[in-house]
């Protein structure tokens, strides 16, 4: 979790966001200077704050932080254009409803006009800033197992983090690559002191599955001692990747290894913060669901609502509930099967509501019943509870705690359409259980508002 965060607030997205603050931060100055609005100073410092975090959120659902968008002109044209949109339309709905004073919108108007030019400039800064070196984190692995290819695989994906990767010690007679995922094998575990002599090395990852007498622990903890950061290739992988290395994972790790840490007084305070949020969500999503109920009864035959048998906290099981989104007929013939992403049994209703996600809206009164969580794991049927358990030995680890609406997984990578594909998500899954906290809980459920608002849902 701790790796999230920190990118979040000290990566590159979020010296785009700073850059951001300060380009608005002058509109609202240049327009207070140069108009001086019929305000009170305080009243028009708190309104251009409001504002600015309501800017704020529309850039980020726009995808304007993203480094994808960051890096090219088009995409961050595109989601400047899609924010100022949204902005507009958001001001005339509240216009609309509360009929906002005149000397607001020509107050509005300026701000707005000013900030677009300065925040193309805070874009041109940012390329800019972005072309110069950057400090890299210089990082000698030590092994070539299936650990070190995927601590390669993912040090090139998420080569925004800073991390480099000075070359690979081989750990084994029989491997004669010079190449690991495009960077160099650049000697024998053996030469260990040799390689630190050579290269600056900021830091040690241990990926080796070999503990034999060539295996160099003594030159290791020297090096520890000394103040070189040494880690496991395992924890390495985990805090790069937001997800556990499944692979040759072992109980020891998961046992003797921090996290999985919630006490009473944590699961009692995440307990009245689901049934608070969730009443009021019935509360406030009622026409949204209304309206689903709607579309789900004019589109197809059958009922609105749809019961199905999960898998809930300690294995006891559950009916979940959930807007209908596919024929009545689904699973006649079949049985219970996978759905995939153009599955042709959904409806066309409830291909939309699968999009914003409001075929779920029914399990607020999940949680409200103590059956559910706003954020966990997702409930698993039981009728492919005993393949997955056998294809995967910790996935029993995920009914420790009480399933839920959305969670880490569902929001970094959605619905799995079989058995296979379901290594990954459990990868998350555990990651989530290692390191769940109050925090990671707001990130995600901000996520999901995300989701939902750009019908990204599966």
């Amino acid at each position: 979790m701790r790796y999230y965060l920190l990118n979040f607030f000290f990566g590159r997205a979020a010296a785009a966001i700073v850059l951001d603050l300060v380009a608005y931060a002058l509109a609202v100055t240049l327009t207070w200077v140069w108009l001086r609005p019929p305000f009170p100073a305080l009243h028009y410092a708190l309104g251009a704050a409001m504002a600015g975090f309501v800017a704020f959120v529309l850039l980020y659902y726009t995808d304007a932080y993203r480094l994808a968008t960051l890096g090219r002109v088009r995409a961050t044209l595109a989601s400047l254009i899609a924010a100022y949109g949204a902005a507009a339309t958001l001001l005339l709905g509240l216009h609309l409803l509360v009929e906002l004073p005149p000397s607001a919108l020509e107050t509005a108007a300026p701000v707005a006009g000013l900030y677009l030019p300065l925040l193309l400039g805070s874009r041109v800064v940012f390329r800019l800033l972005s072309a110069q070196p950057r400090l890299t984190t210089r990082v000698l692995v030590i092994g070539t197992s299936d650990l070190a290819r995927a601590i390669a695989s993912s040090v090139r994906e998420h080569e925004h983090l800073g991390a480099e990767i000075v070359g690979f010690l081989s750990d084994d007679p029989n491997d004669h690559g010079d190449w690991i995922e495009g960077y160099p094998v650049i000697g024998w575990v053996h030469e260990f002191e040799k390689v630190l002599e050579r290269q600056r090395v900021d830091r040690v990852v241990v990926a080796s599955k070999r503990r034999e007498e060539r295996f160099p622990a003594d030159e290791l903890l020297a090096a520890k001692v000394e103040g070189l950061p040494v880690e496991s290739g395992v924890s390495f992988f985990e805090r790069l990747t937001g997800r556990l290395y499944l692979r040759e994972l072992r109980a020891s790790y998961l046992i003797f290894t921090g996290g999985f840490r919630t006490g009473s007084l944590a699961t009692a305070a995440k307990r009245v913060v689901d049934f608070s949020l969730a009443a009021v969500g019935l509360l406030l999503a009622s026409p949204l669901l209304l309206g689903s109920m709607l579309a789900v009864r004019l589109d197809s035959p059958g009922p609105i609502f749809y019961s199905q048998v999960r898998v809930g906290r300690r294995g006891r099981p559950f009916r979940l509930h959930k807007l209908r989104s596919m024929r009545t007929d689904a699973e006649e013939d079949t049985g219970a099967v996978w759905t995939g992403d153009q599955d042709p049994r959904i409806t066309k209703a409830g291909r939309l509501l699968r999009k914003a996600r409001l075929d779920e809206l029914p399990q607020l009164w999940n949680i409200l019943r103590g059956d559910m969580s706003l954020v966990g794991p997702r409930p698993e049927r039981p009728e492919f509870m005993d393949e997955l358990k056998e294809k995967y030995p910790y996935f029993k680890l995920r009914t420790a705690v009480r399933p839920g609406l959305t969670g880490w997984a569902q929001i970094r990578q959605g619905y799995v359409a079989d058995v296979t594909a379901w290594e990954d998500k459990l990868a998350l899954d555990l990651y989530y259980m290692k390191y769940r906290s109050f925090t990671m809980d707001l990130l995600i459920l901000w996520n999901t508002v995300k989701t939902l608002v750009l019908l990204r849902g599966h």
